[in-house]
């Protein structure tokens, strides 16, 4: 979708046009339940964090005052609601840990690129996850994350970097050595 079809949406949602909504929720649902997913880990969690940030968006759309920021508005809305869900789970887990048979590992989700960013902080993880995954512009990151712009793409340059040295040093395939001779030299092929 153009983001000149969005701005109009948002326009007409924020006039109470519950059509408008309609379409802002089907467009946006999966990835922003795909990005809290990845968060929380947990299919049952994300889905009432996400549901939780359409309730806030409803009542609260209207003081948006740029349409141009509706989608990184929304996913900041649902990292803060991730943070502060966590900071909650953070504090039952310390008077659950008195009980540890009621606690149990959680199930991971699949995940392409658990693999190759296991090696990098979350922090990067989650910079990478918004612009690979969820496609966003830098612009928006840096709006969600809260960070200069320059930094999302400094950060971006130099995980690509990073993930360039990994893969190349990774995937070089065992290449025979040429045939030498008693001397060292190596036989010329014809």
């Amino acid at each position: 979708m153009l983001q000149a079809e969005l701005d109009l949406l948002v326009m007409a949602f924020q006039q109470g046009d519950k059509k408008a909504l309609s379409v802002l929720y089907q467009h946006f649902q999966r990835d922003l339940l795909r990005f809290a997913l990845w968060q929380v880990q947990g299919q049952p969690v994300a889905a009432d964090l996400v549901q939780n940030v359409w309730l806030k968006v409803i009542k609260r759309v209207h003081r948006l005052e740029d349409p141009a920021v509706f989608t990184s508005w929304l996913y900041r809305a649902v990292r803060w609601e991730v943070l502060d869900w966590q900071k909650q789970a953070n504090q039952r887990l310390t008077e659950l840990l008195a009980e540890p048979e009621l606690l149990q590992a959680p199930l991971l989700p699949e995940d392409d690129f658990a693999d190759c960013l296991s090696g990098f902080n979350a922090e990067d993880q989650l910079l990478v996850r918004l612009f690979y995954q969820h496609e966003l512009a830098q612009q928006d990151i840096a709006l969600i994350l809260q960070i200069p712009a320059g930094t999302v793409k400094s950060r971006l340059y130099r995980i690509r970097q990073q993930l360039a040295a990994h893969m190349s040093t990774s995937s070089e395939p065992d290449t025979p050595a040429e045939p030498t001779n008693q001397r060292g030299e190596q036989h010329e092929r014809r």
